[in-house]
Order: C-alpha cells, then structure tokens, then sequence
C-alpha cells in the first residue's frame, strides 16, 4: 500500500466502526430529497457563449433548482451579476400528484423539460438566437425575444461576419437565414431517407460551409419492444453490431449563393470516422481530422477546397491505440497546425505543432500531465488546454502564449476540475467549475493572474443543512503486474473503533477518479454516494486500465482485453480494501452500468470469493450485440472471436456465488433489454440468486429519466446491498 493511501486513510478514519452521531444541527440526507425538486445542487449552468466582442457571457441556467433552463447573460466589462434574459412559458409541475397515475406521467415530462437548448450571438454582438423545443427565437438584451423560425432547429451555426444564420434541422437539413427575409433558403437537402447533415463549418468570410454528411442507408435495423403502448409494438432502429456496416461520411462544401454542392474525395474508406474540420484563416484550405473505424490509423489532411486535392500533414500509425482524444487546429497565422496527440516523443496526450510548408512535428506543450482538451483564441495568439498537472485527479488550465515570449504556465485556481472557455480576446475564460465538496457553478477565469469572479451560486440555502462528505484519492498496486491504480474513496463520518466496514466498489468504470462534483458525472450518483456513506458504506472508485491521464501504456493495456486487465484492476482494488483494514472481506460489493454492467457481472462471476453481491445496470453482457465504437479496443468479432468471447460475461455465468441485481431500460437501444433477459434465464437454470429489475420506460440512461424513476431505481439498489453486506 502506497504512502499516500497510508496517510488518507488514518486521516480520514476510513477503517472506523459504527459511525457516530449525526453532526449537531445537521440533516440526514434521504433519497426523497436528494432526487426532488427543487435541487439541493441547483442547476448546472449550461453552454456559455462569448459575444464576438469579448464583452458579454451567455449561458443558460435555472437560479431556482429546477430543469428549465433560460438564457442569462452577464456583462464581462460592468461587474459579474448575471441577468436572466428569458422567461420563456412552459407547462407548470402538476400539483397534488397523489397517486393520480396522469400527473405523474405530467411530472416526469416536467422534469425531463430542459428548456433552451441551444445558444449563438449575432457576429455584430447585438442580439441572441436560441432555440427552444426546435424553434428558433432571438433576443436583444434588455427586449423581449422573438420567434425567427418555427421549424425543427436543432443546431445553430452563426456567420462569422454577417447577421446571418445557419441551422441544421432535426432530421439533418442545413438551412439558412438573413435577417431581411422571412424564410430560411435551404442549403442541402437529405437526397433520401438516412442521409443527414452531421456537421457544417463557415468559412472564414462567411460564404461557404464545409459539411459532413453522414449516411446510415446500409446500417442494419432492429426492433425495440415497446410494452407501454395499448398494444405491444416494435420500434424500429438503426442499430448496427460490432463487424456489421456502419454510417458512412462525405465532406462537401455548400454555397450561401445557392451553387450545388461539391463534394472533396478524401483518402480512405467512406466509414472512415471524421474527428474535425477546420478552415484555414485565408479560406483556402481544410484541416480533416480522420482515422480508421478502429482509430489504429490518424490521419491530418490539408484539403484545397478548390481543386479538392488533400496533402497528408501528419500520419500516425499505432495497432495498440484505444482512445481518440484528438483535437486539431490550424495557428492563427495559417502556416502551420497544432494538434493534440500521445505519439512519441510524448508518452501521454500532449499538444503538438506542425508546419504547412515542411518540417517534423515538434512538441508544443507537453510535461508531467495529459492534455484532455484545447482552444485557441487567434486574437490574442495563445492556445489554453485542460490538462492534470502531476497526473492528479484535478483538471486545470495552463496557458500558452502562441508567440513563444513567456514559459507555458498553469492558471492555479480553485482545486478541483475546471471546464473552460475561452473569450475572443483571450483575456477571460468561463469557467464551469466543480470539485468533491462544491456542485457546479459559473465563474470567470482571468488568464493574466488566475484571479476568479463567481458569475452563478446555484446550490439552494438548504444545501448547507445537511453534511456533505469529501472524496479522498488513494493509490495501490495492482496484486498481479505491480501498475500503481488511482481511486477516489468516499468514507463514512469518523466514527469510534477500527471494525472494517461493508464496502462498494462503484459506480465502476473507466475515468471515475476525478475530483469534481460526484466523481463520474454521467449517472446523478453524487447524492447516491452520499446517502450510501452516509449509512456507513466504504465507495471506491479506481481509475481501471483505459483510463486517461496515467499514460500511453496504461490505457493501451485495454487492447482487446474487456473482462480482462480491468476486472483485474477492480480486484486489486478489494484487494487493497481488505489488507488495509478498511473493508470486510465478507461484504464486498460492485455496481456500475453498462461497460460498468459488464465489469460488475465479469467480477461476480470471476472472483465469487471476493465479490458478494452486485448490481449491473443495462450491463453490456455481451460483446457480440456492442456498438461498433467498442471496435475502437476490440476490433471486429469475425477475426477476434476468442477477444469477444473471452469480454462477454453472460459466458461465464457459472460462476456466480453471491447475489446478483440486473437493472435494465425496456426500451434501451445501447445495450438490448434481450441480453438481461438471456443472463437471466441462464442463470436461472444454473440455480444462481439472480433478480431481474426491468425499467418499462427506460432508455440507456435509465436513472436520468424523471425522478421518480431515480429514486425507484436507486431505492432498489440500497435495499439489495442492505440485505446481502449491510453497512452495520
């Protein structure tokens, strides 16, 4: 055991006994309150967006804790107050719901309502386009908005030197829309049923779009059962399995003159994936980010737009890559590109520079840290990436003056994950900021000195009734290859004597040691972990082999290896629980979902000694019926068959000694409700303890559905762990 996890854990008494008293004038938290409106968290402020002139920060947000955003604005020049722009109508929460089955259904289309969905300034900075249930609507500060279009908008894509608008429709058109004319003219319309418009990108003088079109003619359809309707039906979807053909894509160039379309050939196949595209700052040429399906070959063209001709910039070829956390794009002055990549000489995600004209890549911003994500602001010719410094849990931002005249530096600010972007003139970053003991909220971020002004407070006063408990951060080793494993521990308030706890290992999956509010933000798990610590659980949550921020290494040590190196890591991880004297060895739990599902069944099934009870959530049980992007570390099934076999738990079910919990959406068309049902049933004929919990109106996301089924899902999982390694 490591000394940092020596030192967490005596300072933090994770190995203590009954817990003691609630804090004095704290609450208990409970399951009801943490998953009801209004939100204990408030709301997260959403898509901030510079006006062109650096002055004005949009971004939508709910001040009162509850799901419907509207747009504010604050200006960046006169103080930080933030004033709401919009008061948008929408349908009340039903009152005196009781049992009335109606208002309920009422209630849940209430709290999945997120309101404005969409944001873009004007290129003169003067007015706001929005779009709200896919109509497109603008505002002037300080008016009332107006309803520009009332057809489906589902993107929107400002000109950059006009007023003008592009938007992409819900079913893939592009249209577009001057402010003198009462219609959109269409740009590009889908020629047949399963071509759509992608992406499109203006081109520096606004009079050309670069598009992606995507083509999903020869994906297979499927059909999804749906039991909530007054007859059972089947809906029917394009949903491709692993080795079977996915969308294919073209790039195009669109004219606001009304010119037919030209399409550029490009090198490769037409299933080839597209990760950017970018116009150079003369309009001349592309920057085309693309790579294999597998993402084992990179590619960066350099695309004439006139004649279509493509230059190969850079080329990476690497059999064992797993990730595509790439991003590309051209310097301000257009001679050369910069690019995010973990090629040697790196050994993780470093920014690179490339010249146009000739010369190697060489590295721009590289060190002790991976870089996650970057931007560029041209005018003020520096790039600013979200990177962890020392390889630790946070997300911070360091800054890199363009011009070479000062040392690449990190903008130091508030411990924990900072999501950043940056204003035109570079001077200011909107910062949506979140760590272990704060929910998210909006700041501004001064790159000059890293000094921060709060823009939002979105936690409601009673926020502060209840005890909050802070994640710790832990390393062990790995009990087979000797790899150092990062996790964040969640622990219960000290309590009086060392009797080891009941423990969990989860929500499990891959990048879950962060230091930002509730670890893993795609599951609303944040108050689940608190409750369950709260009752006296031990949560941990390793960052397993394909996790980012360790290295090239560590995370291409996943290569076709599902149920594989990651199980092993999570069984370190009990491991480490046991020999420290945190955790009882006979109540040891897991859950996660999805890929977590399939890491919760694989470890039940493959290490029944250490893992008593589990719960899987739409678990990915079979590899066999995966999506293609799983390709990305598995290849295709037909000449890797032994790897798909070997990743697919249902397989191994014999295995099981302890209790398993299966939680799945009915109507889940990411991991099929068929493949819960198939492990029921042999388990079931194995004579193992097996519970099925079908979700009847739930997609993949099945706890991020409406509240009530939150909180019949997460009751559900606390009952199951309460009966099999109760906390006391």
């Amino acid at each position: 055991m490591s000394v940092r996890a020596c030192l967490a854990l005596l300072c933090l008494g994770v190995s203590l006994g009954p817990l003691s008293a609630q804090p004095a004038g704290k609450k208990l938290l409970t399951l009801d309150r943490l998953y009801s409106l209004p939100s204990l968290i408030g709301t997260r402020p959403e898509l901030p967006q510079w006006s062109p002139d650096s002055r004005h920060l949009a971004f939508l947000w709910n001040d009162q804790g509850m799901p419907f955003l509207d747009l504010w604005a604050v200006n960046t020049t006169g103080g930080s107050q933030p004033i709401r722009l919009t008061h948008m109508p929408h349908p009340a929460a039903p009152v005196d719901t009781g049992t009335d089955v109606a208002k309920l259904q009422a209630q849940a289309s209430f709290e999945t309502d997120h309101g404005i969905a969409d944001v873009a300034w004007s290129a003169d900075s003067k007015q706001i386009f929005f779009t709200l249930h896919g109509h497109l609507f603008s505002v002037v500060p300080g008016s009332e908005p107006k309803t520009v279009e009332s057809s489906s908008v589902a993107t929107l894509l400002p000109a950059p030197t006009a007023p003008a608008l592009a938007y992409i429709t819900a079913s893939g058109a592009l249209s577009l829309l001057q402010p003198a004319s009462a219609h959109a003219t269409p740009l590009y319309t889908p020629a047949a049923d399963g071509l759509s418009i992608e992406e499109a990108h203006w081109s520096p003088d606004g009079t050309q779009l670069a598009i992606i079109e995507a083509d999903s003619r020869g994906v297979p359809v499927r059909g999804i059962p749906d039991y909530l309707a007054d007859e059972a039906t089947l809906t029917k979807v394009k949903r491709p399995f692993p080795g079977e053909p996915s969308e294919t894509r073209r790039l195009g160039i669109v004219s606001t003159a009304g010119e037919p379309t030209r399409w550029l050939p490009l090198p490769g196949s037409p299933m080839d994936l597209i990760f950017g595209v970018s116009w150079s700052p003369d309009g001349q040429s592309l920057l085309v980010d693309r790579s294999d399906l597998y993402i084992k070959h990179r590619r960066l063209l350099q695309i004439n737009v006139a004649s279509g001709t493509s230059t190969t910039l850079v080329l990476e070829d690497d059999p064992q890559n797993v990730t595509a956390e790439w991003w590309s794009a051209w310097a301000p002055d257009g001679k050369g590109i910069y690019y995010t990549s973990d090629q040697p000489p790196a050994n993780d995600y470093a920014v690179f520079y490339k010249p146009v004209a000739n010369g190697a890549p060489q590295l721009a911003l590289a060190g002790n840290y991976a870089v996650f994500s970057s931007e560029i602001a041209p005018a003020a010719h520096m790039l600013f990436a979200t990177a962890n410094p020392d390889h630790s849990e946070q997300r911070q931002i360091i800054l890199l003056d363009l011009h070479g005249k000062a040392a690449p530096h990190v903008l130091r600010s508030m411990p924990g994950t900072h999501t950043a972007v940056a204003s035109p003139n570079g001077e200011l970053l909107a910062d949506i900021f979140s760590s272990d003991t704060a929910p998210p909220d909006l700041y501004l971020l001064h790159s000059a000195d890293a000094t921060v002004q709060r823009i939002t407070t979105s936690p409601l006063p009673e926020f502060n009734d209840y005890q909050w408990l802070a994640a710790t951060y832990v390393t062990f080793p790995n009990v087979h290859d000797g790899t150092i494993v990062h996790a964040r521990m969640t622990s219960p308030p000290i309590a009086t004597n060392s009797k080891p706890r009941a423990a969990i290992l989860g929500s499990v999956y891959s990048n879950t040691a962060r230091n930002q509010w509730g670890g893993r933000i795609y599951h609303p798990t944040w108050g689940l972990d608190q409750y369950l610590a709260q009752q006296g659980y031990v949560l941990l949550n390793p960052d397993i082999r394909g996790s980012s921020g360790y290295g090239r290494a560590f995370r291409q040590r996943l290569a076709l290896d599902y149920g594989g190196i990651d199980v092993d890591d999570l069984y370190s991880a009990a491991q480490f629980l046991i020999t420290s004297g945190t955790a009882d060895p006979h109540r040891i739990g897991m859950w996660g979902s999805s890929y977590g599902g399939l890491l919760t069944t694989t470890s039940l099934f493959t290490h029944p000694e250490t893992f008593q009870a589990g719960v899987a959530g739409a678990p990915a049980t079979s590899l066999f019926h995966a999506l293609t992007g799983e390709m990305r570390t598995m290849m295709d099934p037909q000449t890797h068959t032994d790897a798909y076999t070997h990743a697919s738990a249902f397989l191994k079910s014999g295995g099981l000694q302890g209790h398993l919990m299966l939680m799945q959406g009915m109507r889940d068309d990411v991991v099929l409700f068929k493949d819960s049902v198939t492990l029921t049933e042999r388990l079931i004929l194995q004579g193992k303890d097996v519970t099925l919990t079908p979700l009847p109106d739930a997609p993949h996301g099945w706890d991020t559905q409406g509240l009530a089924q939150t909180r019949y899902a997460y009751r559900k999982l606390v009952d199951y762990f309460n009966r099999w390694i109760p906390p006391q």
